[in-house]
């Protein structure tokens, strides 16, 4: 199956992977080509491409594409593509048409509590290296510190195996004391987990002699390499297999009282379309039912998955690395963009600083670049979800004070951006959006250095290294940033190191 599609003048097209989102958007000037026939980057996907003139393109299966100068070639095996024309020849208006024909709102989205306080990850700080006494030391100093309480994630290596989700008698000696002692701090204690299975959990003959774990196209039980290593994956087209996955989570919950997990991996490319399953679905499905699984936690956190637009879970970003420019701090804004426009609205950037844990790993922290610790704070603290995980805030005692000044700011706006998110469960509009999205036709379709957060306040953080102005293109309207307002410009505005740019509309009488 093949759609040609040829873009018209001035065209922009958004979409895609949004682990690559920086990619986006594409013009007649563009080659370029897509393929999530089975998604192979670590984040979201979707099967949509949305135009800056209302056109949508759309598959209920992955499919190929080539943007060359102006011609789009789509082919799949699978199933049909089709192009359709929105009423609106906006980018919102062929966004809205997506939400309301393939990927409507479920009216859920993840606790309130993710969106209004940050998030502490321990993966950075401790790698696999997660004890009960390193936890509430960590949760300790953030208190210490004078920052709030919040979601606490305690990361890979809490467990004794994949598949055995209890906690390893060797590090946490109590883990229920532990648990009580982290809620009366005033944290949500999460736990990492992840569909695969090691040979050596205890439940593991139980789940082979149940048929519960995917199988090769040898009819044998498939063994994937992963970052950590080569292990057995379960099968989630069985409902015995999501059965168990969902009452073993239910337990940790009420033997915990753990109050939500971070579910990690779960991506299509630890699948293959041959996989002998007990719904004989393909690597994609299997990736969406990963997200399947996460809807009815409270506290939820998702890094891959396929065609899941518009439901009620958090979707971080892939680890970035501790770098400038497109690999890491570079990447933040298009690829949270891309998440709004193919329908994952409730987006966390990666870790303040980067999640690519060999960044990090035996380093002093003064090899660390603390302007980019910084830099990272400020992009991140006006976009739905914030999450540190480094104690950068013991470093020295600027960047604490660029943490708490980022996580005031955050806390200032947080009910605002708690009322976005209540309208994007029903109406599935994005909650970082484009500045094209808001203003069509402006001139704004290339513009990914800024974004809007809702319609009312328009986010310019600094991007580049050793740069202390930024270049803010200010729509129509009046924009408020500090003593000044702005309209319909191209202005450059200091921006020293403690400084996030960020302009509000101001309301018209």
């Amino acid at each position: 199956m093949k759609l040609k599609v040829k873009m018209l003048k001035d065209e922009y097209w958004y979409g895609g992977d949004t682990n690559i989102g920086f990619f986006t958007p594409l013009s007649r000037k563009s080659v370029y080509y897509a393929n999530n026939t089975i998604v192979r980057s670590y984040g979201q996907s979707n099967t949509l491409w949305i135009s800056s003139k209302g056109r949508v393109i759309y598959s209920e299966k992955g499919y190929k594409t080539t943007f060359f100068l102006g011609l789009i070639t789509c082919t799949s095996k699978k199933a049909e593509i089709k192009l359709y024309e929105a009423e609106y020849k906006t980018l919102k208006g062929a966004y809205l048409y997506a939400v309301q024909n393939f990927m409507k709102p479920d009216g859920k989205h993840p606790n309130s509590i993710m969106f209004k306080i940050p998030q502490y990850c321990t993966w950075i700080q401790f790698e696999h290296n997660q004890t009960q006494e390193n936890i509430l030391n960590y949760a300790k100093s953030i208190l210490d510190n004078g920052m709030p309480a919040g979601e606490l994630i305690i990361d890979d290596g809490w467990q004794i195996q994949f598949g055995e989700w209890d906690f390893d008698p060797a590090k946490f000696s109590d883990a229920k004391k532990m648990c009580n002692e982290l809620h009366q701090l005033g944290f949500k204690v999460i736990l990492w987990i992840c569909p695969f299975v090691s040979q050596k959990s205890k439940h593991y003959e139980y789940l082979v002699n149940n048929n519960l774990l995917v199988k090769d196209k040898e009819n044998n039980i498939a063994m994937r390499d992963w970052w950590n290593g080569t292990d057995a994956i379960l099968d989630l087209s069985n409902p015995m297999a999501m059965t168990w996955f969902t009452d073993y989570t239910k337990k940790i919950i009420d033997e915990f009282g753990v109050d939500g997990f971070k579910q990690d991996a779960g991506d299509a490319m630890y699948y293959k379309d041959d996989d002998v399953t007990y719904g004989s679905v393909d690597a994609n499905t299997q990736s969406k039912l990963w997200a399947e699984s996460a809807i009815d936690f409270d506290f939820n956190e998702l890094r891959a998955c396929f065609q899941f637009g518009c439901r009620g879970v958090a979707q971080r970003l892939a680890d970035k690395s501790h770098k400038w420019g497109i690999l890491g701090l570079g990447a933040l804004l298009p690829n949270t963009l891309t998440q709004g426009i193919t329908g994952y609205l409730y987006g966390c950037p990666d870790m303040i600083g980067g999640g690519q844990i060999g960044d990090f790993k035996n380093k002093n922290k003064s090899s660390f670049d603390n302007e980019l610790f910084a830099r990272y704070a400020e992009a991140s603290c006006l976009m739905p979800m914030m999450q540190f995980s480094l104690d950068i805030w013991t470093i020295n005692e600027e960047l604490k004070n660029i943490c708490l000044k980022t996580i005031d700011l955050h806390t200032k706006y947080s009910d605002y951006i708690l009322e976005l998110v209540k309208h994007a469960s029903v109406t599935g509009e994005p909650i970082v959006r484009y500045m094209e999205y808001e203003f069509p036709n402006k001139g704004y379709q290339n513009i990914t250095s800024q974004y809007m957060l809702g319609n009312d306040i328009l986010v310019a953080p600094v991007l580049d290294k050793c740069h202390t102005t930024k270049m803010v293109y200010v729509p129509e309207g009046k924009w408020q940033y500090q003593d000044k307002i702005y309209s319909n410009e191209v202005v450059i505005i200091p921006a020293p190191i403690d400084e996030l740019v960020y302009l509000t509309r101001v309301k018209e009488d």
